[in-house]
């Protein structure tokens, strides 16, 4: 009974691989290298690799790996790029070398700025979103008691307070909106 699980999990299994069975055969070391270098991959990725191909026979050429890698990274480790993951709200990877570190990290942080204020004005919208249909499903109806009266007050006072901040969110979101280079 323990092969039960390992084919319930098998296609799982697969689809963790970092290379196709494709891949693996085509032999494109430095491409591949590239893209991983691309996408801010480490040196210890390449063990991924070995896994994947392990099982075709099949071992990567490390140094066309590694040479495609540092093309790659060149086009990683850029300010802009780590502006645009920072703005994403994605992870940059501490591949770089470290005389970049300082650009890079502000380059992130800047973009991290412009994800976070997004993230706020998304979630205030979202609010204001759920106070207006409120209003409209239950206290749009002309004899209010006073107590639907005070909660209407209070939520479309909540309303503008929210716009505020939107207002507010978007004028310092501009700030973010370009990483000046």
């Amino acid at each position: 009974m323990r092969i039960l699980p390992v084919l319930i999990f098998a296609p799982f299994l697969a689809a963790c691989a970092s290379l196709t069975e494709e891949q693996c055969q085509s032999g494109n070391w430095s491409g591949i290298g590239y893209n991983d270098g691309l996408n801010g991959r480490s040196l210890e990725y390449i063990g991924n690799h070995f896994e994947a191909c392990a099982d075709l026979g099949i071992s990567p050429d490390i140094g066309a790996w590694q040479a495609g890698r540092e093309q790659g990274l060149l086009r990683y480790c850029t300010p802009e790029n780590a502006y645009i993951t920072g703005r994403n709200g994605g992870n940059f990877n501490n591949v770089c070398p470290a005389s970049q570190s300082g650009n890079l990290t502000l380059a992130y942080s800047w973009g991290g700025e412009y994800y976070d204020i997004t993230q706020e004005i998304m979630i205030l919208t979202e609010e204001k979103h759920e106070i207006e249909l409120i209003i409209v499903t239950s206290l749009s109806h002309p004899d209010l008691t006073p107590e639907q009266a005070a909660q209407l007050a209070q939520l479309t006072s909540r309303i503008r307070l929210i716009n505020l901040k939107l207002r507010r969110l978007t004028r310092q979101r501009e700030r973010y909106a370009f990483w000046p280079s």
